[in-house]
């Protein structure tokens, strides 16, 4: 019978035994297919509890070490199990698909079905699957404002809106904002689905500067000179696609900007804040001029779909009726899931684990990569690339596809193609160390080299 043995005294008990599962194959001790001990027998061996034994295993097929299988017991997990996710990332052609911005890869079967079942016992279920309250129910709402406390500011459950995600809390941002012909100020490089809200509200997009540092001030203070703006809207914290963060002097300066301009800043947070950040948003220096947007997606689950919207104090109203325009309400029961493994640690653990397997392939970026002037930002696993010279982003990101990567060229990002700056985005996945090697070689090996001359055809 398997034992894990030399269990780390810095971890809790059944993450030491996961980690030990973990170690024990890769270091061959473990073979695929191996049945592990059952979780009562493996208990009374190391002399804990059966749900510490029981959370060793969750945690563990989470992380793609073994399989349940009812009724026969737990296995080790065999690498045709472990590819459904490299199939996930590769495309019809099969490319390695590193453009998609989403967090690592956990899976979560097992911890869904077993917190569906403990929700289904203990958890009010009334009025679930019923038209409810459009704001979301407030021992949600009290939840995730506690989630939200560790981001820099105290978020108010009386303020707060649980959407849709992200993408829903942006729509109602706007929808309650601005009107046909309004100025939004943006980032040159930005969120690619505000082109799309720019035609669907009738708005004007003003592109302001970045560099290494974010958002430039002085260019936001530039564009109130010139335009009548409405809003700013801007990611401070770990920017997609250029995964700058703001300093403290910028963020108060924009701050301060908004009152004297009168505009509102629409700010997007949603990406993981690391234990050692002591980044506060911009909601925290203006609450009255700052409409807070944040998600679970690359926190807790992309599939969760739920995100918060939290107005100025005093527009609550017409933000909860954009938000009933463009959906009645959140589904309760997805929210439910998501305060039910706030309140249990799940999300905390969730976390914890993308947080280690960002590392690790920052880690090896950071090999594959020698030489190359990319950035990165500890919180995400996007990089951003800079181009110069000949290279065009978009014939970059073409030619790097022919050789079977996809990466996202910052002409998707860019409110103005032609004044903004040229680079790539790459998001890395957990798809297996050789795999993510070689894909990222592919872009060494372009970067490094000059674009082929155009041949004239008759």
């Amino acid at each position: 019978m398997w034992i894990p043995h030399n269990l780390d005294p810095n971890l809790s008990v059944y993450r030491a035994i996961s980690e030990c599962l973990a170690l024990d194959i890769e270091e061959g001790r473990l073979s695929e297919g191996q049945k592990l001990p059952p979780m009562r027998d493996l208990a009374d061996e190391l002399g804990v509890t059966v749900g510490t034994v029981l959370r060793a295993y969750d945690l563990a097929e989470q992380r793609g070490l073994l399989v349940k299988q009812t009724g026969r017991g737990s296995f080790v997990r065999s690498s045709t199990e472990k590819s459904q996710h490299i199939r996930e990332i590769l495309d019809e052609t099969g490319a390695v698909d590193l453009s998609r911005n989403a967090p690592p890869f956990i899976n979560l079967e097992a911890q869904l079905r077993r917190s569906l079942m403990e929700i289904s016992k203990d958890s009010n279920l009334d009025g679930m699957l019923e038209y409810g309250q459009s704001q979301g129910l407030l021992r949600h709402r009290e939840i995730l404002c506690e989630w939200l406390d560790g981001r820099g500011f105290k978020a108010d459950p009386a303020r707060i809106i649980i959407t849709g995600g992200a993408q829903q809390a942006l729509t109602a941002a706007l929808g309650a904002l601005t009107s046909p012909g309004d100025t939004v100020l943006v980032e040159e490089l930005s969120y690619p689905g505000i082109k799309n809200y720019a035609r669907f509200f009738g708005i004007n997009l003003v592109p302001v500067s970045l560099d290494e540092g974010g958002l430039v001030p002085e260019s936001v203070e530039q564009a109130c000179l010139r335009h009548s703006v409405k809003a700013l809207y801007c990611m401070p914290f770990a920017h997609n696609p250029t995964t700058a963060t703001m300093s403290e002097k910028r963020i108060a300066e924009i701050a301060n900007m908004a009152d004297r301009y009168g505009f509102f800043v629409i700010e997007d947070d949603v990406n993981p804040r690391p234990s050692s950040s002591d980044f506060k948003p911009i909601a925290a220096y203006n609450p009255e001029r700052t409409v807070y947007i944040s998600s679970l997606s690359k926190t807790i689950s992309p599939g969760l779909r739920v995100g918060t919207l939290m107005p100025p104090d005093g527009l609550l109203s017409q933000f909860l009726a954009a938000s009933q325009t463009t959906s009645w309400m959140a589904p309760p029961l997805m929210a439910e899931v998501a305060c039910h493994w706030i309140k249990d640690g799940t999300a905390s653990e969730l976390e914890k684990q993308r947080t280690t397997i960002t590392a690790n392939l920052l880690r090896q970026a950071n090999i594959a990569l020698v030489g190359m002037p990319y950035r990165f930002n500890e919180a995400t696993s996007h990089l951003w690339i800079p181009l110069s010279g000949a290279w065009k982003a978009e014939e970059f990101a073409e030619t790097l596809g022919q050789r079977g990567v996809r990466v996202s060229p910052s002409e998707l990002f860019a409110v103005d193609p032609v004044s903004a700056p040229s680079g790539v985005r790459i998001n890395l996945t957990n798809i297996g160390d050789d795999l993510l090697k070689k894909s990222l070689s592919s872009v060494v090996q372009l970067w490094n080299s000059s674009p082929q001359a155009t041949k004239f055809q008759m």
